[in-house]
């Protein structure tokens, strides 16, 4: 009877540790990931889209944070907010001349871990060649 006990006591402790965030049971950093959509407003090619809903978390936890930082002065469009830290997936921007733009994007997951930036060059406006 006693070995009975002092298994359901150790199956116990494990559990409630690792509800606790015992170091057995790490959160992992979340990946950010983004793309770029060019030639999405015809009236300026100036606009660009960029996505970050491919990011994601090895954990399963969800990506709440979006935070992004451009090498050049940009205008977001959407979403209507000034804050380069946004909430949503998707950001519209727009450019103020034709050039090559840093763009880099860090995601916070709900857990509260940080990706490491993921860095990329974009091209303003974009020239289709195909």
């Amino acid at each position: 009877m006693m070995k009975g006990r002092v298994v359901l006591t150790l199956l116990l402790v494990v559990v409630v540790a690792g509800a606790g965030g015992c170091s057995l049971f790490t959160n992992h950093r979340p990946t950010a990931a983004f793309t770029v959509a060019y030639n999405t407003d015809l009236s300026n090619a100036l606009v660009v889209v960029l996505d970050a809903s491919t990011s994601s978390d090895p954990d399963g936890d969800e990506i709440v944070t979006y935070m992004w930082k451009f090498g050049e002065d940009v205008t977001i469009l959407t979403p209507l907010d000034e804050s380069k830290t946004v909430h949503v997936p998707v950001l519209t921007v727009a450019y103020p001349v034709q050039g090559i733009y840093s763009v880099e994007l860090v995601v916070i997951d709900a857990a509260g871990k940080m990706s490491y930036p993921v860095p990329q060059e974009i091209t303003v406006p974009h020239s289709d060649t195909s």
